[in-house]
Formats: C-alpha cells, structure tokens, sequence
C-alpha cells in the first residue's frame, strides 16, 4: 500500500511539472475532463442510492410530457448543456422541494408540482436547481471540504479494489453539503443564472416572484414541514428582493 502511495504522488508531481510543457489549452482540456469524470462518478454514484430510497412519480403521460419540455428548454440554456448530460427525475414526495446531484440529475418533488401554478413557476425552480450545475457549486465545495487529493484518489484507484471505498466516501460527503445547503453566495448566483436561463426559455421572472410571494406568505415566522427546503437557503425576502434587481 505505501509503494502504491508513493507511486501515486510521483505520477501526480509528474504531471504537474508537465503542465508547465503543455499548450495551455492542452492543460486546460486535460483538468478540464478529469473534473467531469470525477463529477460524473460522483453524481451517479449518488443518483443510484437515491433512487433506491425514493419512489419515481406516477404522473399522467400529459403532465410528464409537460414538466419534460419545460425541463429541455431550460437545459439548452445551460452553457454546459454540451459537457453535461443533464436528467429529470420526479419522485413522490409532498415537500415543496427540488435539488441537483452533480453530474446533471435534478429530483423535483411533485408536492413542487403540485404547488405551482404555472409551466413559469416551475421553470423558475428547476433553472435554479440547473444552475448549481452550471455553476459546479456542489463541486467546488467539494474541493474545498476534502481536497484535490481524495478525487485524485478516484483516478489513480478506478481499477483498484478500494475504488468502491474512495467513491462512497467522496460522494457521501458530497451528498452532506447539498443536505446542509450552499452558502449565501451560491443561492444567489443560482437565481441569478436560473432567471437568466427561464427568461431566455420564453418564461417571465415574475413567475418566479409570485412562487417566492406564495411560499413567503404561507411559511409565516415559521417553516411548515413541507417548506423544510427553505430552511438551508437564505430568507425567502431576500431572494424576492434579489430577483426583482435581476
């Protein structure tokens, strides 16, 4: 195990004088496909333990047509629609509540569904949930929880027997922080981006607001159980006043 150690790190300061060789496009596109295949490791790792714990919708063939086009025209807005292989699952749950899992899985409730009241509303929700894809937030942070070398580790041990170890470690943790919610910042900049992709979809920001408007005035002082999703972002006034500045 220590000579596999070592020779791991003596691969890893190899490449890194080598960088200083390449093209800088060549460096690039190199980093660039290592992320996205520990993020997609990641991401389905973490899509096949949640669909085992959740029950998949039973929508009529119309309404999941629906909440599919809705889905696909926010995803051609996405700047990595083309690295990205972004996927739709609706789960039986009465929470208002959606999230992304890197990779490109995005969950929707259909208590989400059921309290929107327009294709615009739920745009507004999903875009978001786009957004922190878009914008790798779950990845960043990431990197800055466990650190390059334990994703490092996901490459050098693919075909090794402790591969399985690595992986669950990595993406139990990335499950953790999406449980714990992203920071301030981050909502922020996922509304921002989400508006900017639901608006060039053809759908109105206002939507959006009267979903915020909604969720504000029937949470109160106090979060009802179904809006626990809530309880992670930053207050729901904030937001609303931060969309109307977008």
């Amino acid at each position: 195990m220590k000579t596999k150690k070592i020779g791991m790190i003596a691969i890893i300061l190899l490449f890194i004088m080598n960088l200083a060789y390449l093209p800088a496009i060549r460096a690039e596109s190199f980093l660039g496909k290592f992320e996205r295949g520990v993020e997609q490791e990641i991401g389905y790792y973490n899509y096949q333990s949640l669909i085992r714990q959740k029950s998949p919708a039973r929508l009529k063939p119309a309404q999941a047509k629906r909440i599919q086009r809705i889905f696909e025209q926010l995803v051609a807005q996405s700047s990595r629609s083309d690295e990205v292989e972004y996927t739709l699952t609706i789960v039986e749950d009465p929470a208002i509540n959606a999230f992304a899992v890197p990779g490109g899985y995005i969950f929707v409730n259909t208590g989400l569904i059921d309290f929107a009241q327009s294709d615009g509303e739920i745009a507004g929700v999903i875009g978001h949930e786009i957004a922190h894809i878009d914008r790798k937030h779950t990845m960043k942070s990431l990197y800055r929880t466990v650190g390059m070398s334990a994703l490092w580790n996901l490459a050098m041990y693919k075909n090794d027997s402790s591969y399985k170890e690595v992986l669950n470690r990595v993406a139990g943790v990335s499950m953790t922080l999406i449980q714990l919610g992203y920071s301030r910042e981050a909502e922020f900049e996922a509304d921002a981006y989400g508006v900017r992709m639901m608006t060039a979809a053809g759908y109105s920001k206002n939507e959006l607001l009267n979903f915020w408007k909604r969720v504000d005035a029937q949470s109160g002082n106090e979060l009802p159980s179904i809006f626990q999703m809530f309880s992670t972002h930053p207050p729901v006034k904030e937001r609303i006043a931060a969309i109307q500045e977008i």
